[in-house]
């Protein structure tokens, strides 16, 4: 395990051009879909487990004749021919480092081409609210690459920002999906084109993630060291912005919860047990969420366990990987907080995980009462208490305190 961490570079660039080779094939043997830019799915001839998954990536043709069009064999080509430039590439970074520095700018620059295709490709799904993604991609591109010059203390203020721009786009763009594909959405196109873009923004940051690495082992990215700082003339600090100035915004929540929670205590006349930590509160809360998802799960589970399930009722599998999804959420979240309430660890990854969890109840929620579709995930009674009991959930994250940014975290229990 630790050999496979140490050369992750070489791993991640063999992936992507597995990636790209594949991608290639997969274009060259749907040339004609491509072309037409028509895939339509009959989901009533689905019938074996190859008919599904031949359907789920028929979708794909679809989303990529608008960028590929008229030259589906030209572009399969080459992009198995970039694959094989990406192995090669990998080949390079295990033998030497000579090209560390070509190959740093190399793998940023193939990150935001990545994400800029995806855009134009999201534009096709989810109009202009697609541009809301690309927007959260650079400010999370923009954190890898400057993370070094970032106060490690604000860090929480650093994954707030990340996940309200992240938050904003999925709330627009999984809300105008079941609007924009003309007009009738399918459980087969919402599963296979959020796979599809969800695959792209992974391998996008894992091609960051190399590019950032590589930059630094250079010393490009490094921040400079206190004695270069001193070294400035009085003129160029007093031109030079500092983004921490803009970022200690916690300390005001803070004070805003403790002002809220002296008036509540003056208010009811009681004072709050010694023994009572936001960590039982997160506990109960969670696994509260955890009993009416599984519920709503084991009902989804059920139709095919018990035989009423058909592999061409597309319904129930969307409905059963998106509660699946946010059962693992759910699990994720308990974990995180039984080890940040015993170890004082995990805070950012629980906070994380809440606020994905809770994304994912709300919007959930957004669609059913205001978009006329048939893919709910959760009974309304459902899907309406666990919002309300999640969003305590968040708050409690956004308003807890922490100490420290590195990966030993600390945390003061409220």
């Amino acid at each position: 395990m630790k050999k496979i961490k140490q050369q992750s570079e070489v791993h991640i660039s063999i992936l992507l051009g597995v990636f790209f080779v594949l991608l290639g094939i997969f274009v060259l043997f749907n040339t004609g879909h491509i072309r037409s830019g028509t895939a339509e799915v009959d989901e009533s001839a689905i019938r074996t487990v190859f008919d599904l998954i031949n359907a789920f990536f028929l979708e794909g043709t679809t989303v990529l004749s608008m960028l590929i069009g008229e030259f589906p064999i030209i572009a399969g080509i080459l992009i198995i021919v970039f694959g094989g430039v990406m192995l090669k590439i990998a080949q390079t970074i295990r033998q030497t480092t000579e090209y560390d520095t070509g190959l740093s700018f190399f793998f940023i620059g193939l990150s935001f081409f990545l994400f800029i295709i995806t855009t134009v490709l999201m534009h096709q799904v989810y109009g202009w609210f697609s541009l809301l993604y690309l927007l959260a991609f650079i400010v999370h591109m923009l954190y890898n690459i400057f993370n070094e010059y970032l106060d490690p203390a604000h860090r929480k203020e650093h994954y707030m920002i990340i996940l309200a721009v992240y938050g904003i786009a999925y709330f627009f763009t999984q809300n105008a999906v079941y609007s924009n594909i003309e007009r009738a959405v399918t459980p087969t196109d919402v599963l296979s084109i959020n796979t599809f873009f969800t695959l792209i923004w992974v391998l996008s940051l894992l091609s960051l993630g190399v590019g950032v690495f590589l930059s630094k082992s250079k010393n490009l990215l490094k921040k400079p060291r206190k004695e270069e700082d001193a070294a400035l003339s009085r003129k160029n600090k007093r031109q030079k912005l500092d983004p921490n100035q803009f970022l200690g915004f916690s300390e005001k929540l803070y004070d805003f919860r403790n002002r809220l929670l002296e008036r509540t205590k003056k208010f009811l006349e009681v004072d709050f047990p010694s023994w009572l930590k936001a960590n039982y509160v997160e506990l109960l809360l969670g696994t509260i969420v955890l009993f009416f998802i599984l519920i709503e799960f084991n009902n989804r589970h059920g139709v095919f366990t018990e035989g009423y399930f058909r592999i061409s009722q597309m319904k129930y599998i969307y409905e059963w990987v998106n509660l699946f999804l946010a059962l693992a959420l759910a699990v994720a979240y308990l974990f995180f907080t039984f080890f940040n309430m015993t170890q004082n660890k995990f805070y950012h990854r629980q906070m994380i995980i809440i606020v994905l969890l809770w994304l994912k109840l709300t919007t959930s929620l957004f669609i059913t009462l205001f978009n006329d579709v048939e893919l709910s995930l959760f009974i309304l009674p459902f899907n309406i208490l666990l919002v309300v009991v999640s969003t305590p959930l968040v708050l409690i994250s956004i308003f807890k305190d922490f100490e420290g940014g590195n990966d030993n975290e600390k945390i003061k229990a409220s």
